[in-house]
Parts: C-alpha cells; sequence; structure tokens
C-alpha cells in the first residue's frame, strides 16, 4: 500500500481532511500535529498518529525514521502544518513573527532535507508543499504569513526544478479561502501605541474572515488527493475562495493591485461578510 505523510491534522483542519481522503485512496496515513489528543477525529486502521513539531528538528528526524523502519517508504508528502499571526508588521514582536516562518517556510525546509535524499533513493515519490495565494500577492495585517508563503513557494519552485533529475516530483498548492480552524491559531491585541487604532475593527475582521472560508474542506482536500495522487501530478495548483480575484489581480500593474487591495482593506466591514482581506 502506498504511504502518505502529513504534517498539520489538527482536528478541524485540512490535514484532517487530507488524510481521509488518502485513506479513501487506499494509502497508509502517517497523520501528525504536535499531540495526539489535537487529531482524536482520525480513527482507522491505516492512520497511524505521529507527534511532530515541524520547528524542531529532533521531532522530524524521529518522525521520518519510524515511518521508513515501518514501510517501504514515504510516496506523498505533504507539507500542511502551518501557523498564522493577524496584526500590522509594526505591531508584530520579532519573535512572533520568527515563529510564522520557522513553522510555515523552514518546517517545510525540514521536511524536504529529511524525506526527498530518501525518496530520491528510491527514484520516486511526491511532494506537495501547501502555500496560499496571499504569497503571490499580499493583504495588509498579515503580513509575516504573506512573506512566510512568498518564501515557501519560491523554494518549492527551485525545489521542483532540482528534484527532475532524481525522478521526484513537487507540487505547490496555492489555496484561496478554505474553511478551517486556522483561526483558532491566530490572534491580535492591539499595543496601546499603534498607529493603526483607527483600523482596529478591519484587523480583527481579518481573524473572523479566516474562520468562514468559501469552499469546504472535504471538497478541497478531494480535489487535491486526487490531483497528487495521479501519475503526473500538476506542478501547480489553486483552488477556493478567491482564487479568481487573484488571478485577475495578479495580471494588473503590481501598484493598482496593491493600491485596490489596500482600499478594501480599509472600508467598515459588514457582519456576516468575508473575504482574504
Amino acid at each position: 500500500m502506498p504511504v502518505a505523510f502529513i504534517t498539520g491534522c489538527s482536528n478541524g483542519g485540512i490535514g484532517v481532511a487530507l488524510c481521509k481522503s488518502f485513506l479513501a485512496k487506499g494509502y497508509i496515513v502517517y497523520a501528525t500535529a504536535r499531540s495526539v489528543d489535537a487529531m482524536s477525529e482520525l480513527v482507522h486502521d491505516n492512520i497511524r498518529k505521529l507527534v511532530v513539531d515541524v520547528t524542531d528538528d529532533a521531532s522530524v528526524v524521529s518522525a521520518i525514521k519510524q515511518v521508513y523502519a515501518e514501510t517501504e517508504g514515504i510516496d506523498v508528502l505533504i507539507s500542511n502544518a502551518g501557523y498564522s499571526h493577524i496584526g500590522p508588521l509594526l505591531d508584530t514582536p520579532f519573535e512572533e513573527g520568527l515563529k510564522v516562518v520557522q513553522t510555515n517556510f523552514f518546517g517545510f525546509v525540514r521536511l524536504v532535507k529529511n524525506v526527498v535524499p530518501l525518496m530520491g533513493k528510491r527514484g520516486k515519490g511526491t511532494v506537495v508543499a501547501i502555500g496560499s495565494i496571499l504569497g503571490e500577492l499580499a493583504t495588509p495585517f498579515q503580513g509575516f504569513y504573506n512573506a512566510s508563503k512568498a518564501a515557501l513557494h519560491s523554494y518549492t519552485e527551485t525545489l521542483r526544478m532540482e528534484c527532475q533529475p532524481i525522478g521526484v516530483k513537487v507540487v505547490l498548492v496555492a489555496p484561496g479561502s478554505i474553511r478551517s480552524n486556522i483561526s483558532a491559531k491566530s490572534a491580535y491585541t492591539m499595543p496601546e501605541d499603534s498607529f493603526y487604532k483607527a483600523l482596529e475593527k478591519q484587523i480583527k475582521h481579518v481573524i473572523q474572515t479566516k474562520e468562514y472560508g468559501v469552499m469546504d474542506t472535504d471538497e478541497f482536500a478531494k480535489i487535491v488527493v486526487g490531483k497528487v495522487a495521479s501519475p503526473n501530478p500538476p506542478p501547480y495548483l489553486t483552488l477556493g475562495g478567491f482564487t479568481t480575484q487573484w488571478w485577475i489581480l495578479k495580471w494588473l500593474r503590481r501598484t493598482t493591485a496593491e493600491a485596490l487591495i489596500w482600499s478594501l482593506a480599509q472600508k467598515e466591514p459588514k457582519p456576516g461578510s468575508y473575504g482574504p482581506m
């Protein structure tokens, strides 16, 4: 049976949905999160839960060694673990920004360094990075998240080219708005001396919008797994809410796109509305 290794499988998130979709495809799934209790939704004979902190080298190394001791190897690696911080760049403590980048970018780098050489020895395997449309065009009030995803995108594109000689396929997924629990990890308390007092409602609305999403998590996972598990997975995949709008914005002059996004970000949020801004 093929093996999938997925990070960020806490209850209520994209990782859980990905695990279930891979199970339906006949995979053995190694589901990982920072605690086993956080994966209580996942109950199946072919799901093996591991405690993995992608910001810790020893944790990643130990988990990969266990998988390769128990199986012939990982066929699909999905880097889904993510950390979101909401707030203006000037209000974000350095330590918080570092945590975002360590999780979203260097977490993937750690996985790659430990798994891709082993895939290369077998001459096969697929690596999937879950990025974001915000890694392609930024929005205000989540700058470190945007930056971490932009770095992830560039690294993944480079990795894809460099993996061609060793038979390893690399897929970059850039989701738009997907229903997820990532908002539960987001928090923002406005400092007393913040320059952005007049925009406090707009900033806090960003957290709310992440909670709703506009594409069902299970639908997202089913499409992604269907593409990734195929003999020839696409190098790039984007789906979810607002991806069409983002495609249009990317074709505009950069200064024009930024002006439009900033204009929308300053608007008084309407109750019950949502979006990437």
